[in-house]
């Protein structure tokens, strides 16, 4: 009876050993380590984020009559010289996975998986993790220079009329003929700034005639908003020929990021007000925007599994796969004393790396990893 069940007990043993794997070791491996039967690599994915950046570039315009603006319009608030700011508009982080680089294992196989081609059958499905980056960021129209403030300053030339007498002798006879003559001058940029305050003028004129009814026609409700409304977008149109304007452009710039349970604080970007976008930290820290990752799940347990399980006799049969869950997280924008919630994302740093069971049934390395 003891020989039929010792018998059972090692049959049992060998059929085991012939359906998983027999070893699984964590790269690089001691020189000593011999494998020897056919092997497969896998390495374990990590989170890695997208960032999708729209910095705001202002483009501030001087007016084409800014040095009057004062003089002649009693404007104090006005664009002096032509100069670029730029300010942060949007942020947006779309999570993907690609293979960490650190977690690399080799899988030994059993003689019974090697003869039932596990290694194609899992290289085949390792299609789970799409690690493809691309990038659509939303659009944005960019504002144009207005025609009329473009164009305004092309008009500088202006015709002036001299009529006169000339005194002729015709056929004898003494005759006086008038005569007119047409001089094209260039307008100086005093004589164009003084044509569009007048012109500004006259349309406050008209526009305090149409608010006071002092006008003899009555004007519908529709129409009066109407005319009203055309008065104040033509006075802006020539009142920004001495302010200036500013002209707004959208910049995307597109890269990645990988968060580390390490690191409180993950530096993305920073927008410089006089420079624009870099990714180099500012010595100014209201410049910086960093990224602050707070687990859901509190961990206290920061021990790798692989060094516990070789120190502990209870847990030694545990030598297969290595695997790692992701956790929820918490991910804030941070600038300065700001904090901004930008959701919550399932990453795999900050989940701990998990060892196994050997002789696991069933189990799909390939669903918890990539397979090479």
């Amino acid at each position: 009876m003891i020989k039929k069940m010792l018998s059972i007990f090692f049959g049992l043993l060998v059929s085991l050993n012939g359906i998983s794997q027999k070893a699984v070791y964590q790269l690089p491996i001691s020189s000593e380590t011999t494998i020897n039967n056919q092997s497969f690599f896998y390495t374990l994915p990590k989170t890695a984020f997208k960032v999708d950046v729209i910095v705001t570039k202002m483009n501030h315009i001087k007016g084409l009559y800014a040095d009057f603006a004062e003089k002649m319009l009693g404007i104090t608030n006005y664009c002096k010289e032509n100069e670029s700011s730029y300010k942060l508009k949007k942020i947006v982080l779309t999570p993907f996975t690609v293979p960490d680089e650190s977690l690399q294992f080799v899988v030994e196989l059993s003689s019974n998986q090697m003869k039932n081609n596990l290694f194609l059958s899992l290289y085949s499905k390792n299609t789970v993790f799409d690690y493809h980056l691309s990038s659509k960021p939303e659009q944005s129209q960019t504002d144009i220079l207005p025609d009329f403030f473009l164009n305004y300053a092309n008009i500088v030339l202006q015709q002036t009329y001299e009529t006169y007498t000339e005194t002729k002798i015709i056929d004898g006879i003494v005759t006086q003929i008038p005569v007119s003559l047409t001089k094209v001058t260039s307008k100086t940029y005093e004589q164009q700034a003084r044509e569009a305050v007048d012109f500004i003028e006259k349309i406050r004129n008209d526009r305090y005639a149409i608010l006071s009814f002092s006008q003899e026609v009555t004007i519908e409700k529709e129409a009066f908003e109407y005319l009203v409304n055309q008065l104040n977008e033509l006075e802006k149109q020539y009142l920004e020929l001495f302010t200036g304007i500013t002209v707004l452009e959208d910049i995307y710039e597109t890269f990645v990021v990988y968060p580390d349970s390490e690191s409180a604080l993950l530096h993305i970007c920073s927008v410089i007000p006089d420079v624009g976008f870099s990714t180099s930290i500012s010595k100014t820290q209201a410049y910086n925007y960093y990224l602050r990752c707070t687990p859901q799940a509190l961990l206290t347990l920061k021990t790798d599994y692989l060094r516990t399980n070789a120190q502990n006799p209870k847990i030694k049969n545990n030598t297969g796969y290595r695997i790692r869950k992701t956790i929820p997280v918490y991910i804030s924008l941070v600038q300065g004393d700001k904090e901004e919630l930008l959701g919550v994302f399932p990453i795999y740093q900050f989940g701990l790396l998990e060892t196994l069971p050997a002789n696991l049934d069933g189990f799909d390395i390939g669903e918890w990893s990539y397979v090479y």
